[in-house]
């Protein structure tokens, strides 16, 4: 075997007959090597041939416990695909980014993780309730390429830092359990979404559902409103941070990730006027550029970077904090 196929990140595709061939084609043409070619079918064969990563094609499916199935079974991290192959090449790019980035390709040979089973939910209990003892919120805005550059971002990041992140991504709610369920494998940050009542505690990733408008408290509580968001947006980034704003003032922040259109600009000004810290992914790292884009036109921007770049900044800011406060 030559030194290119020993490297090729290997790929297992589960696909419908008449748009395996296109995924293959596609696949080997970038260089990588797909190790299964099969029917979507329970239960999975063995360990996917030596797969670093599974690719599932969910063209016309809507079954969506057999997809749970398929991530509960499967050895490797798992990209699910929606409405088959995309014929431009930055669909194309942006598949490719994904697979390396769910396979742990994206940093070199020597400094790659090894995966294993997913673990249960983990859920990191709070340190107290008093507002002052509340942890730094962090609002996540993010749409359209947002999935795969917030999976980035968690994956550089230590999950020991003292805040609590709030992803607010826009996505309909037949989907929203399954990106909760992919995020939650792919770094040491507990993903879940959020229930009727929750408390902030640092150390996990809370996602907004995009069926009820929420509602926060200083002592660090969050509450489902049991409103739907007045918004073509949902779930409604600019009024999450708003409301983060105002709650928060001082001890809140805004990443802006990835997607298409303005919301989050107004609130980041929000956030900004309260004195918090507004953030981008910068343009060259995006998928679609045009909401952190809106947002640098909407606000002062402290920091633009790519995901891994605004992990390390984070990092840098809480150890400020911390020693500032000792």
């Amino acid at each position: 075997m030559d030194e290119a196929s020993q490297t090729a990140l290997r790929v297992a595709l589960l696909a419908e007959k008449c748009e395996r061939e296109k995924f293959r084609a596609l696949l080997e043409s970038e260089g990588m090597e797909v190790v299964l070619d099969d029917s979507f079918e329970l239960p999975l064969p063995g360990i996917l041939n030596g797969a670093e990563v599974l690719l599932v094609d969910m063209s016309g499916r809507s079954d969506r416990f057999q997809v749970q199935d398929v991530l509960d079974q499967s050895p490797v991290p798992v990209l699910l695909n929606q409405g088959g192959i995309g014929s431009s090449a930055i669909w194309h790019r942006r598949l490719v980014g994904k697979l390396q980035t769910l396979a742990d390709r994206s940093v070199p040979e020597a400094g790659r993780n090894v995966y294993h089973s997913r673990p249960d939910l983990r859920v990191v209990p709070g340190q107290g309730s008093k507002s002052d003892e509340a942890p730094w919120l962090i609002v996540l805005g993010a749409s359209m390429g947002g999935p795969g550059a917030v999976a980035r971002f968690l994956q550089a990041l230590p999950g020991d830092l003292p805040v609590v992140l709030l992803l607010v991504q826009h996505i309909s709610a037949l989907h929203q359990d399954l990106l909760v369920e992919q995020l939650d494998r792919c770094s040491d940050w507990p993903v879940a979404l959020l229930g009727e009542e929750q408390t902030f505690a640092a150390g996990q990733v809370w996602m907004v559902s995009s069926e009820s408008r929420i509602e926060m408290d200083a002592d660090g509580v969050v509450r489902h409103s049991g409103k739907s968001w007045n918004s073509a947006h949902r779930p409604n980034i600019d009024a999450v941070l708003t409301s983060a704003a105002e709650t928060f003032g001082t001890r809140c922040g805004a990443i802006i990730f990835s997607g298409l259109g303005q919301d989050g600009s107004l609130g980041c000004a929000t956030i900004a006027e309260h004195g918090g810290f507004v953030w981008t992914q910068n343009s060259e790292s995006c998928a679609i550029a045009s909401m952190p884009e809106a947002v640098r036109r909407s606000c002062n921007v402290d920091f633009s970077g790519t995901p891994e770049q605004l992990a390390q900044v984070l990092v840098t800011r809480c150890q400020s904090a911390s020693a500032s406060i000792n």
